[in-house]
């Protein structure tokens, strides 16, 4: 595919490129047109007494217990897109990384072989040292589980180093009880007490503990370096080679990703940049790879943690659309997740978590970037030598405490109150965007919006795009799903960036798609 080119034949909202679509393909087949759990917005406001639970379906426990696999490791997967750095040729072997990787009961390694018989031999990949490494618990199904998602710089390896720091990091939490699942991205260069070692940046709490040969190494010095920071308990670590989260790509048949401005990336190898123009594109390995660690634009580190983010997202709702093509493939799957992937999780573990998290729904998944004003503040080392990110504590821990909520949140499918007065008492401060070809299309819209109650503070200009996106700044659930249903605004495109004392609570950009679709 052709990414310096607009998309062509743009498909409908909520079906997936054509590109990715398998023989037989029909539209109903994909997640976004099956029924909503939702009731239609329309409806709800005419009608608030109608009961909204619907029944489960049935489900094929084979296809249950594989799916939940490929959503639990996927999900890692995802997170950890971002381990891979330039100049890394892609004729270099994978580096096996310190730590454990999945095992069996009997605790031994059981790698399937994948290999074609008729290619030529690889050459054998470097070995990894034997080093210490934390042991998980065994995970009792009933609390919430938290697993640190890690990403190794290797370019500290390119430098000839021994050991690397990490690239960046991002936590991964999941409670069974009010069965909400959460991501905090954590910034390399905060600037943070490392326990039994003096300050310093976030990233080299794993290289002290790999350079120190410490108890439990890297993963268990880079554990307890986010603990002290959040104050919460962290059961579980990752840690992911790069080559392996590109190969895992290729073998699902490539990406689709929600591109939300002109960018330009870099995939590992030599005079291959590559530009992407906004709207859903299909990306090969290698290429969602460069686009989840690129960090040369404007945001840098933290737009970077944004598109990992939403690299996760498109990762998990492909997962769940090519299932039945997935479960012909699932061993030469398993056995590459095994190959890149080192944790201390447990496969008996990881099928636990599949059980639970197999019918989570987007709402269910908070996501936040731990990023300036609000959480951190520029700064410098005290030698004035070193660019480095100085936390707000208190504000950081507001920031943990939305992805970490203990209170239930009641799903807006089964709240029996009055929808449109669940919305009027969020009180929303809403900024729309005009990111369409319609010069009028934003005064039609507020007109349009007042009769359910929706007030907009403020419009201005968007970003050219093909898709309707929504940004939630601060919360205000009830809204933000009315106006994500009514402006048929895919999961891909709605993105969680929680700025506590941000005047704005949402932002909507609507784009030609809203002119073309709306019921005005």
């Amino acid at each position: 595919m052709n990414y310096n080119q607009p998309p062509q034949n743009q498909p409908p909202q909520g079906q997936p490129p054509q590109g990715n679509r398998p023989e037989g393909w029909q539209p109903s087949q994909h997640p976004a047109n099956q029924p909503s759990r939702y009731p239609d917005p329309h409806a709800m406001m005419a009608n608030p007494n109608q009961k909204n639970k619907a029944p489960k379906p049935k489900k094929d426990n084979k296809r249950y217990v594989i799916l939940g696999v490929f959503l639990v490791i996927g999900l890692v997967l995802g997170t950890l897109v971002y381990s891979a750095v330039n100049r890394y040729t892609k004729a270099m072997t994978i580096i096996d990384l310190p730590g454990a990787p999945i095992v069996n009961s009997a605790g031994k390694v059981e790698v399937i072989s994948t290999e074609d018989p008729e290619k030529p031999e690889k050459e054998e990949d470097v070995v990894m040292s034997d080093i210490s490494v934390p042991k998980g618990e065994p995970w009792d199904g009933k609390s919430r589980v938290t697993c640190l998602a890690m990403g190794l710089d290797y370019r500290d390896w390119e430098a000839g180093e021994k050991y690397a720091r990490t690239d960046s990091m991002m936590l991964l939490t999941y409670d069974p009880v009010t069965e909400r699942a959460g991501m905090l991205s954590i910034p390399r260069d905060l600037w943070v007490a490392i326990p039994n070692h003096d300050y310093g940046r976030i990233n080299t709490a794993y290289f002290l503990g790999e350079a120190e040969n410490l108890p439990g190494g890297g993963p268990q010095l880079a554990m307890e370096t986010v603990e002290l920071l959040l104050g919460i308990d962290i059961q579980y670590y990752a840690v992911i080679s790069f080559e392996g989260f590109s190969d895992f790509i290729d073998s699902i048949d490539k990406l689709a990703i929600h591109v939300k401005e002109k960018i330009t990336v870099d995939p590992i190898g030599p005079n291959n940049t590559v530009t992407l123009l906004p709207g859903v594109q299909d990306l090969d390995g290698p290429t969602a790879l460069a686009y989840a660690r690129h960090r040369y634009s404007e945001g840098g580190d933290f737009e970077r943690a944004q598109r990992q983010q939403d690299v996760i997202m498109a990762l998990y709702e492909q997962l769940v659309w090519q299932l039945p093509q997935l479960l012909g493939n699932a061993d030469q799957l398993y056995a590459s997740m095994q190959k890149a992937l080192r944790t201390n999780l447990t496969f008996q573990d990881v099928m636990k978590l599949a059980w639970t998290v197999v019918d989570m729904e987007e709402y269910q998944i908070l996501r936040s970037v731990i990023a300036p004003p609000y959480q951190v503040q520029y700064g410098k080392t005290s030698d004035g030598t070193q660019d480095i990110l100085i936390p707000i504590p208190d504000k950081i821990r507001e920031a943990r405490d939305v992805i970490f909520s203990t209170s239930i949140a009641a799903s807006p499918a089964t709240i029996g109150d009055d929808p449109a007065q669940l919305i009027a008492q969020e009180q929303t401060h809403i900024t729309l965007l005009n990111g369409s070809s319609s010069p009028d299309i934003l005064d039609r819209t507020v007109q349009y919006l007042q009769q359910y109650g929706i007030t907009i503070d403020s419009i201005g200009q968007g970003n050219n795009s093909y898709t309707n996106t929504l940004e939630i700044i601060n919360g205000k659930p009830f809204t933000a799903k009315f106006l994500a249903d009514i402006m048929a605004i895919p999961p891909n495109a709605i993105t969680l960036n929680y700025q506590p004392g941000n005047p704005v609570d949402l932002v909507v950009t609507i784009t030609d798609a809203w002119v073309n679709s709306n019921p005005m």
